[in-house]
């Protein structure tokens, strides 16, 4: 009886390492959503501004500062991606 208690520990101890390892993961899986969500949002906006020319054309500095804000957007995507 007191081997099948030590064994109830361990396991016991086993499960809690490893729901503390997947609330960890639930974590990081959280913040990437809210990360690709953001980027998704910035990636949209900027194709508005750059394909909306029928109401104003974007001077050719402007048209640069969204590239290059949609390409800091598509970079962040792909790292939060790959995690």
């Amino acid at each position: 009886m007191s081997q099948s208690l030590h064994q109830l520990v361990r396991q016991a101890d086993e499960l809690h390492k490893a729901l503390a390892n997947t609330a960890g993961s639930m974590e990081q899986l959280q913040y990437n959503l809210t990360g690709i969500q953001r980027c998704a949002d910035q990636i949209s906006s900027c194709l508005r501004k750059v394909g909306n020319n029928r109401t104003a054309a974007l001077s050719a500095r402007d048209t640069r500062k969204v590239m290059e804000e949609l390409e800091l957007a598509a970079n962040e995507l792909q790292e939060l991606l790959s995690k």
